[in-house]
């Protein structure tokens, strides 16, 4: 027999004893002490809930602490999902542990569309040592994967995904560090008809959320600031011959070509055009800035390209950790910076919110997290992060590059908010 067994059957002997003799305390009054004994025996998340409406991350000793990275790691578009995994890993490696508990970072699969990304959203959100994620990289998976994220309070910064739509569903937990596409689309227009001179415009989209959105965006700024738009065309991502829809959208006769599109369909586009005879103006979104996945696989076809991307460089800790992210990974390719900015927001809050509880695990109130991101303003890498109550940017820059020499080139910053 135990010590603690030994005491415990003493205890329990001499209180029936006492009861035989007339001394019982009536029910009444031992009930304060048995609810006493219930909520001390409760679970620590169980009691805690009740004062974070999202209920809590806890993490015992020993376990780790998880950043998730939802991005396109195979097929046409993993050089841009990489580049994120890329730049959590870094931030990662810079932020350090997180009050004692070390932070892995986990990356799955998206494909850059809509039923995987659910089906990584489903995967994340069952991880009870998840602390966030980073993405997802598209629109076209944000969207249906962003029910999944709500439903179970799962904080989400998105580096890239550029749909309104994105942050207009109205969850509290969704956030991303990237103007949306009516921004990209005024720059564009601007950049088109006032600096280059564009009067006619055919637009290329190739279907997705992302890219018909953005396309449709640039037709109504083009053609409410006088212009016209020639013709308006969507193609089938994953194809290689895009002979029909080239032929259809050169009848017009455009001064330029809007893609509204990713890098791998955007090379194939621009090389087939220029082999059709077009020689006017190529201008795509963010989606196609990248050297070796556009510039390079456009076989040369894309020199003097334009396209739109959030500001790059000149921010604090820019050059540094661009020296860092070279050393291990080679250059940055589009999405890495950001990445960097949105696993330290994620992290940045959680330092701030978390406690150990009395049991020795790490306590993350979710609400309180999100919160935290929105009400807190951080100097990024890519510049000053600070949001609005939907999850936008309240300060944002676009640049507008030019595909030179095999070189993506910066012409033009236009600054929103300020």
């Amino acid at each position: 027999m135990s010590k603690r067994f030994f005491i415990i059957a003493s205890l329990t002997i001499a209180m029936v004893l006492f009861a035989a003799c007339g001394g019982a305390t009536p029910a009444e009054e031992a009930a304060p002490a048995e609810e006493a004994a219930a909520e001390e025996a409760a679970p620590a998340e169980e009691a805690e809930s009740a004062t974070d409406e999202w209920g809590y991350i806890v993490i015992p000793a020993g376990e780790k602490v998880v950043v998730g990275v939802s991005s396109a790691l195979t097929a046409g578009y993993a050089a841009y999902g990489q580049d994120m995994l890329n730049g959590v890993t870094v931030a990662i490696q810079d932020f350090g542990d997180l009050k004692g508990w070390e932070v892995a970072v986990e990356g799955n699969d998206d494909q850059c569309e809509g039923a995987p990304g659910v089906t990584v959203a489903e995967q994340f959100s069952a991880n009870p040592y998840l602390l966030g994620v980073v993405g997802p990289m598209c629109s076209g998976t944000v969207v249906p994967a962003s029910a999944i994220y709500g439903e179970n309070k799962v904080l989400m910064v998105t580096p890239s995904s550029t749909a309104v739509k994105v942050t207009a569903q109205g969850y509290e937990n969704i956030f991303r560090i990237v103007a949306n596409d009516d921004l990209q689309a005024e720059v564009a227009v601007d950049y088109l008809m006032n600096e280059l001179g564009v009067q006619t415009l055919g637009i290329v989209h190739d279907q997705s959320i992302y890219g018909e959105g953005i396309a449709l965006a640039v037709q109504s700024k083009f053609e409410a600031d006088g212009g016209t738009v020639t013709g308006f065309e969507g193609l089938t991502r994953g194809d290689q011959d895009f002979s029909a829809v080239i032929s259809t959208i050169l009848e017009g006769n455009p001064d330029a070509v809007y893609w509204g599109g990713m890098d791998a369909e955007g090379a194939l586009l621009v090389n087939q055009l220029r082999g059709a005879g077009f020689e006017g103006v190529f201008f795509g979104p963010d989606g196609i800035k990248s050297i070796p996945s556009f510039v390079e696989a456009s076989g040369g076809a894309a020199e003097g390209a334009f396209m739109t991307f959030g500001a790059v460089g000149g921010a604090t800790g820019y050059d540094e950790f661009e020296a860092k992210f070279t050393e291990q990974f080679g250059a940055p390719v589009a999405y890495g910076p950001g990445s960097y900015d949105a696993a330290m927001i994620i992290l940045n809050a959680a330092d701030a919110v978390a406690t150990v509880d009395e049991d020795g695990n790490l306590v993350i109130p979710k609400k309180t997290l999100a919160d935290q991101v929105r009400a807190t303003p951080h100097s990024g890498i890519t510049g000053y992060l600070e949001f609005d109550e939907n999850g936008d940017l309240k300060v944002v820059s676009i640049t507008v590059f030019k595909a030179e020499n095999g070189d993506l080139v910066p012409v033009k910053v236009y600054d929103f908010g300020q």
